[in-house]
Parts: structure tokens; C-alpha cells; sequence
């Protein structure tokens, strides 16, 4: 292969929406979050099947092709997460209007805490990247709320200026 198709085969592997993940799991220990808990709806959301939560299947920046996700995944400042919330609630995104920020506690159902790389079950959400996510929680400060970190599920307070990613939820 030549440096050309070597290029170009690089830059569209790390650009595409396909995980290739290096996801570890204790495959002897109990799950968490397993994929009985969640309905795939087919219509680019998953229901939380004990909750009754209605996830988002692709994160923001990225779009349900009606079999999965396509696109690539973008992070925001807090600020932007919001106006990304109020436009898929302007485009009616998955034939819904109620999408919004994850509190902490309901994002913390999606973690997989037997597998970290990313914490999370990759059956149900199969395009989960190993970042932080923005939650509606506050943190200790005006300027600072909580983001769900899937490397390893872990949470954190992040000031709202950092950039990370989102994935909307509705209901409740």
C-alpha cells in the first residue's frame, strides 16, 4: 500500500463512526446496566426499560439512519449543549420534543460498572466513546456541574466551559 492509500485509510478510520473499541470487561462479575434492561425502538432511541427513560441511540453530533448511528460524535461547552437540546427539540429528532440534559443519577444508569474503556453496555449503545458526558446537575459552583465520564464511569465536576459530549434524554 502506498503512503497515499496509507493516509487516507488512517484519517477515515479515526473519523468514522464505527468504535472500535478496546473496551475491558470482568466478565465474572455482575452486570450493571445489561441490555434486558433497554428496548431498542428502533427509531434512533432506547427506553430504559425500569426507569422509562428514552435515550437518545447516538450522541449529539450524530444521526439515527434508521439501522444505526452515523456521523461524527462533537463535544460543547455547556452553553451549546443546551441550544444543541433545544434544536433537536425544534427538528422534532426521533419524532420527539422533550429532550434535555441528564440529571447525574440517571446518567450513572447507563454505566457498566464491570467494564471500563468505555463503562458502558456497547450491545445497547453500540457508538460510546471513552469521554465525559454533560449531566443538569449542579456542581459546587455556579459555573460548574457534573459530567459522567465513560473510561470508567466515574463522575466529575467540570466547569461549564469545558468541552464534552452529549447524549440527550426524555421523559419524566
Amino acid at each position: 500500500m502506498n503512503k497515499a492509500a496509507v493516509l487516507v485509510a488512517s484519517i477515515m478510520a479515526m473519523n468514522s463512526s464505527v468504535v472500535v473499541a478496546d473496551q475491558k470487561c470482568d466478565l465474572g462479575a455482575q452486570e450493571t446496566a445489561p441490555a434486558k434492561y433497554f428496548k431498542n425502538n428502533a427509531d434512533g432511541t432506547i427506553t430504559d426499560t425500569r426507569s422509562k427513560l428514552v435515550w437518545r441511540a447516538c450522541i449529539a453530533g450524530m444521526s439515527w439512519n434508521g439501522q444505526q448511528c452515523e456521523g461524527t460524535s462533537q463535544t460543547f461547552n455547556y452553553s451549546m449543549a443546551g441550544i444543541t437540546i433545544d434544536e433537536l427539540n425544534e427538528a422534532r429528532d426521533s419524532g420527539r420534543n422533550d429532550w434535555r440534559l441528564p440529571t447525574r443519577e440517571e446518567l450513572d444508569t447507563l454505566v457498566e460498572q464491570r467494564c471500563y474503556r468505555p463503562a458502558i453496555n456497547l450491545n445497547v449503545f453500540s457508538f460510546s466513546p471513552e469521554s465525559g458526558f454533560w449531566t443538569h446537575s449542579a456542581g459546587d459552583k455556579d459555573n460548574r456541574v457534573w459530567v459522567v465520564h465513560f473510561l470508567h464511569g466515574g463522575a466529575y465536576i467540570a466547569n461549564k466551559n469545558q468541552d464534552w459530549r452529549l447524549r440527550p434524554v426524555a421523559g419524566r
